[in-house]
């Protein structure tokens, strides 16, 4: 299968790099930054340093969360996109509600995705057009067509404005659906999106690592996405995912 040889290695980076903080979130979390909604680990650099290093085996250049571009991304070839600990803030806390996402895409165009629930010992994967797996068995996304009937699985990116215009707005777009569930993790909100667990997902103005290991697991699981591109590779800006492609058209 084509790029099967790209998943076994992601497989093998995220799994190299979740011994490592399944072991850390054991041990004292050393915080390099905390600004605003937002916090920093050592153990993201060390993860990341462990699927680098694993990665330097493919002729494929990398964008990496904590350490930038490494190599040009703009000569058309496919990318790695690599967020080390995606729910960093979840971790910090000791909740078990964070993962790690990488992904070989295109700008905009996912193609293989991995994400690792390495404290419930998941591994979601996939190839667009190819399949998609739980821990090596198939997977699919739910049946639900009907946001009425759905659960959506959305968050606050770093930089969301807390104002009374911005929550209302916000309140506004999800209120259709039967269940809300914030999980503090894009990219294992949007596994569980290709795996069935919840039926779609939602944010705005998002950094492209935190989701596109998802976004191609739901592809990949016959899902439908939606991203509205931004001018720089490192921001999503709009996501829109589900089950069905009618949960956003209706």
């Amino acid at each position: 299968m084509k790029w099967d040889q790209e998943l076994r290695l992601a497989e093998t980076a995220a799994r190299r790099a979740g011994a490592l903080l399944r072991h850390a979130m054991r041990r004292d979390k050393k915080v390099l930054s905390e600004e605003g909604h937002d916090i920093k680990l050592q153990a993201d650099r060390d993860a990341e340093a462990v699927i680098l290093e694993t990665l330097q085996t493919s002729p494929f250049n990398i964008l990496a969360e904590e350490s930038g571009e490494h190599g040009a991304l703009d000569s058309g070839e496919p990318f790695w996109i690599v967020d080390p600990l995606d729910g960093t803030l979840n971790f910090s806390r000791n909740i078990p509600l964070c993962c790690i996402s990488i992904a070989l895409s295109r700008p905009d165009d996912p193609i293989v995705g991995v994400v690792y629930d390495f404290n419930a010992d998941d591994l979601f994967t996939g190839i667009v057009g190819g399949g998609a797996w739980w821990n090596g068995d198939p997977m699919s996304v739910s049946a639900i067509a009907d946001a009425a009937q759905g659960v959506l699985a959305t968050g606050f990116p770093v930089n969301f404005v807390y104002s009374e215009a911005g929550l209302q707005e916000y309140l506004t777009s999800v209120r259709r659906f039967k269940k809300v569930r914030k999980f503090g993790t894009a990219a294992l909100s949007l596994a569980w999106v290709a795996c069935g667990r919840v039926d779609a997902y939602a944010e705005d103005d998002i950094m492209y690592w935190d989701v596109a290991g998802g976004l191609a697991l739901v592809r990949a699981a016959g899902g439908y996405v939606r991203i509205e591109p931004s001018s720089t590779l490192k921001w999503a800006r709009k996501v829109r995912c589900a089950s069905h492609e009618s949960i956003w058209t209706l």
